[in-house]
């Protein structure tokens, strides 16, 4: 290290230079930097949608889930397959491991899909490349005069290929209005008279709508094209079709039923503000593109669609960007951070009574965040409030702190006699340099157990400790290197260590208190340890949660409604609930998503109803609620004038990687795995009065899968052989009469647009009308349907929920004014002891606690392994095992005690968050031992007896030490008193950090000269 110091004193100008190219650099990497606010903690997933309108739930999970699970059983990397049948529609979805390739993942799905044994016209789809969290932006189509179905229409041809043509867009999927149809709805007694089905209508209709192509031929020296022009393209048109023949008179379509322009049947509704039925659309970023780079093209985007694109009455009004959440956290980070600068450079001024020094240490900080920035550039990764927020000034100088204080302090002790700066910094550096790179390297090795974390939490920690070790990389490079010539350009002159009286009087009582501990060593190292123990008896009172909730800054409310509801009825509702919600003054917007859009991409239905409930800034809240925890038991007491809807409340990016995990709408779910689903029904109620006698436990809710009222109509096929008919002509005729069935498609220009053949809406709209369809016989003859089926109304299933192909059933909750460990180990126990499963039924209780335990489990492991790590590389500096004995034995006895204190003060649960400030902590607590150390050491090889090294060394070495520790606290102080957007992750992390530093100060600065006289000898190896 010494040979480095010297090269840089030989060579000023070739440093200075070249850390104006690291300024350079780094600043053009700052501004190339992606910036996001969160990590996105999703699993690679791959989601496979099967739309089959019309059927019930039984039918898609018979025919198309299981064969689609059963088709992607075996997927390489596949940790899970989930999936969910309701009418109409299949979902499945595939998880990946972590860090599996998403364009390997769909891939191997697209393969598998071809081999799929699916009904007839069914085609499944693979939804866009984006993961949960990648919803960017929001927008609702604004007009003064045009119908939801006339928005909706050109959100369809006009604005979502607009916006999915944007580099980075995955899709842009549409949400409300009506999708437009040409319809023909028959009249019963019409058809019937002239002898006509709805399907022979539909065969018609069909069979009148093409264009063909003649070839060409050559004329006068020109080529021509001949072509066929049959396609409909007006109402007239379509009403013009001939469908059959009477005694050589035509019978058109318009002759047996009404042609006109009507919507698709609804399966949700979309509401903004006052507005009941608008236009939404929901942008999604691709996975591994930089969000700030594509909001800005979606934002261009927007501009070009309103000038340019857009009728001029319609206009794209976005009212969520990602781009506000990304800047509101920016802004705290920089508050943060410029705080915790500050706050060193107080310190470090305090201290060395300097203000050369102070600022010749300060340097530090930037220049080793710039370095972090070029690395980060260079491995093409992004930045976000976790990876920058949590960073530690006070870590990154301390290396600075002690080779400006001691190049300082030795150069102070030449009192005006001649000396040549270089040699004294050389001198200084060399009694500091090899322990610094030590001290520097253990931090390092503190943070490299990330690595191993797996899942969310190695997705959230990861950045951050690449930009720490970065940066601590480059602190030291600039130690080494900058410092010494900067010290060598200022302190030429000589310095003169003022008079600190402050210090002083820190120094007296020290001194007092040393001595005391030196002379009864045993009984304060007995006391160090039941400091320790006395702390960790607060553990059980701290609880545990996996990890603190990221504040969006907005809210996400979902209303569950009675699983039978109609779609007109919750259209009614849904208008008022949004009404109370706007009410609150500190609510800025409120939009309502009714169902699932028509993409399937969202598969719920009428019960269901989310809304996006934007917030100001909590420093605008004037009002009763300061914070949104008060906000929300606001909203839920005036809600609660709703009777039979269950509240929940999460944050919209939240809210889908929730779903993601569990498969449910909901963070915590327990799921009951069995064949019958009747019998999950009865075992998940009884679950749920369990769990709703948990203390802790709140918005207990089961999801019922079964009481769905649908219309059964059983073929007689006895009945039908004596009239010469197919079970496929019943069944054609419940599709195209009732249901409605696409004949064909109405081209105009470059959009297309359903023909659907149906009854009118008086002879399907119950059960009796139904019963009395004619059906039209081979023989002529028109009979009513009851004639030939069993109709009756039957219960069925609204769900099927399946998860690697097995059905269960969840039962959904929350945990409340508990830690989630506690609450739902109890939960564990009471359920355990009160419900019994049938053979062949099970338990999983999944969603956070699954990766609390996963976290939990993997910080067991890795928290011995840190420390193993710390003492092998104290061996390897010290070449003995005593030394790095007594370094780890005076961290275990100090650092943790006031991280465990200062959780259990505030109320903040145990969390990956606080477990890996833990391991930062005790990297950084390695550091002032090693000084301490080292300089004994050094001490007695220079001669000083045992005891006077000792003594000698804890009394001069108090400065530096109280200044890395103290520098190290207050720099992440900002970041442990943070609160607001964006600062609940980092805020355990820097908090335990904080409060371990400062009892590990206050303990060690006693404790370590205590345990060097406990196991130093005279014969000891002196390494420094």
């Amino acid at each position: 290290m010494n040979r480095v110091v010297s090269a840089s004193l030989g060579q000023p100008f070739l440093i200075l230079l070249l850390t104006l190219l690291l300024t350079g650099a780094g600043a053009h990497s700052l501004k190339r930097l992606p910036v996001d606010a969160y990590p996105d903690l999703s699993p690679p997933i791959v989601e496979v949608i099967t739309q089959w309108p019309g059927h019930a739930a039984e039918e898609v999970e018979r025919l198309i889930t299981v064969p689609v699970e059963l088709g992607m059983n075996g997927v390489p990397k596949t940790t899970t397959t989930r999936s969910i049948s309701l009418y109409g529609l299949s979902d499945v979805i595939l998880t990946f491991e972590t860090g599996t390739d998403n364009n390997f993942a769909r891939q191997e799905v697209f393969n598998r899909l071809g081999d799929l044994s699916l009904p007839s016209g069914v085609t499944p789809s693979v939804s866009p490349l984006s993961a949960p969290s990648g919803l960017i932006y929001r927008y609702v189509l604004q007009s003064s005069d045009r119908s939801p179905m006339d928005l909706k229409t050109i959100e369809d041809w006009t604005v979502e290929p607009q916006y999915r043509a944007v580099p980075g867009v995955a899709d842009d999927s549409g949400f409300g209005g009506g999708t437009m149809q040409y319809q023909v709805l028959l009249d019963q007694t019409k058809i019937a008279a002239v002898g006509l089905s709805a399907v022979q209508v539909e065969a018609a209709l069909s069979a009148n709508n093409a264009n063909a192509g003649g070839g060409f031929y050559s004329q006068g020296g020109q080529f021509y094209y001949v072509r066929g022009a049959g396609r409909m393209e007006t109402l007239e048109d379509i009403g013009n079709v001939v469908v059959a023949v009477h005694n050589g008179v035509p019978v058109l379509v318009k002759d047996i039923g009404r042609v006109v322009i009507g919507i698709a049947p609804r399966l949700g509704e979309f509401g903004y503000e006052k507005q009941d039925d608008a236009v939404e659309g929901v942008i999604l970023l691709r996975t591994g593109e930089k969000t700030q780079d594509v909001l800005k093209r979606v934002e261009a985007k927007t501009r070009q669609l309103n000038d340019e694109i857009l009728p001029k009455d319609v206009k794209v009004v976005p009212f969520y960007d990602r781009t506000d959440l990304i800047a509101l956290t920016t802004k705290i980070v920089e508050d943060n951070l410029l705080r915790g600068m500050l706050l060193v450079v107080v310190v470090l001024i305090f201290f060395l009574y300097d203000f050369r020094a102070g600022l010749i240490v300060a340097t530090t900080i930037p220049l080793a965040l710039l370095f972090a920035f070029i690395c980060l550039d260079v491995q093409r990764a992004s930045a976000n409030l976790l990876s920058i927020g949590a960073v530690d000034f006070g870590i990154l100088v301390d290396a600075a702190v002690v080779m400006v204080e001691n190049i300082f302090r030795q150069i102070a002790d030449q009192r005006g006699a001649p000396f040549n700066v270089k040699d004294i910094i050389r001198d200084a550096a060399a009694e500091v340099d090899r322990p610094l790179f030590y001290a520097v390297a253990v931090i390092v090795v503190s943070f490299l157990p990330i690595y191993v974390l797996s899942g969310p939490s190695g997705t959230l920690f990861k950045p951050m400790a690449d930009t720490m070790i970065f940066a601590l990389v480059g602190s030291l490079v600039i130690t080494l290197t900058l410092l010494p010539v900067l010290c060598a350009v200022f302190m030429r002159k000589g310095v003169k260590e003022r008079r600190n009286r402050i210090f002083e009087a820190i120094k007296s009582v020290y001194t007092k208190g040393l001595d005391a501990c030196l002379a009864n060593p045993w009984m304060t190292a007995a006391a160090s340890a039941v400091v320790l123990l006395l702390s960790l008896l607060l553990i059980p009172r701290i609880g545990a949660e996996f990890m603190p909730q990221l504040d969006e800054g907005a809210l996400w409310v979902r209303a569950t409604m009675p699983y039978t509801i109609s779609f007109e009825e919750a259209s009614k509702i849904t208008p008022k609930l949004r009404e109370v919600l706007r009410s609150f003054p500190e609510v800025t917007t409120v939009a309502s998503e009714l169902g699932r859009p028509d993409d399937g991409t969202d598969p719920t239905g009428f019960f269901n109803v989310e809304f996006y409930v934007g917030l100001k800034p909590y420093s605008q809240w004037k009002g009763s609620y300061r914070d949104k925890g008060a906000l929300i038991e606001a909203l839920n007491q005036k809600l609660q004038a709703f009777p039979g809807i269950i509240f929940n409340y999460t944050q919209p990016a939240e809210d889908a990687v929730d779903e993601a995990e569990t498969g449910l709408k909901s963070a915590l779910a327990v799921k009951v795995f069995g064949p019958d689903l009747n019998t999950l029904e009865q075992k998940g109620k009884s679950i749920k009065k369990v769990l709703e006698r948990v203390r802790g436990i709140r918005d207990v809710t089961l999801v019922q899968e079964l009481g769905q009222p649908s219309l059964s109509i059983k073929v007689d096929r006895a009945k039908i052989a004596r009239y010469g008919l197919n079970v496929s002509d019943i069944n054609g005729l419940i599709q195209t009469a009732i249901g409605g069935d696409v004949a064909t498609q109405v081209v105009q220009g470059e959009k297309q647009f359903d023909l659907v053949v149906r009854l009118e809406q008086k002879y399907r709209d119950n059960p009796e009308e139904i019963r009395n369809i004619l059906v039209t016989t081979p023989g002529g003859q028109q009979m009513p349907l009851k004639e030939f089926a069993d109709i009756q109304e039957i219960n069925g299933a609204s769900f099927i929920y399946r998860e690697d192909n097995s059905r269960y059933i969840g039962v959904q909750f929350s945990v409340e004014g508990r830690d989630l460990a506690g609450a739902v180990e109890d939960a564990i126990q009471q359920v355990n002891g009160k419900v019994k499963l049938p053979q062949g039924y099970r338990l999983d209780w999944g969603g956070e606690y699954t990766e609390y335990t996963a976290s939990r489990a993997q910080l067991n492991v890795i928290l011995p392994l840190t420390l193993a790590l710390i003492f092998l590389l104290l061996f390897t500096l010290y070449s003995n095992f005593k030394f790095p004995f007594i370094t780890v034995l005076g961290v275990l006895l100090s650092a943790p005690v006031g991280g465990i204190v200062a959780l259990w003060i505030t109320g903040t649960p145990f969390s990956v968050s606080s477990g890996i400030g833990f391991l930062a902590l005790f990297g950084v607590s390695v550091q002032t031992a090693v000084v301490y150390i080292s300089y004994v050491n050094e001490l007695r090889r220079g001669g000083t007896s045992l005891a006077d090294a000792i003594r000698e060394g804890a009394i001069l070495r108090l400065r530096p030490i109280m200044m890395t520790a103290l520098v190290a606290a207050l720099g992440l102080l900002p970041a442990a008193l943070a609160t607001g957007v964006g600062t609940d992750t980092q805020r355990p992390f820097a908090l335990v950090i904080v409060s371990g530093l400062f009892t590990r100060l206050l303990i060690s600065v006693f404790l370590m000269p205590v345990l060097y006289t406990l196991v130093a000898r005279p014969d000891d190896r002196l390494e420094v």
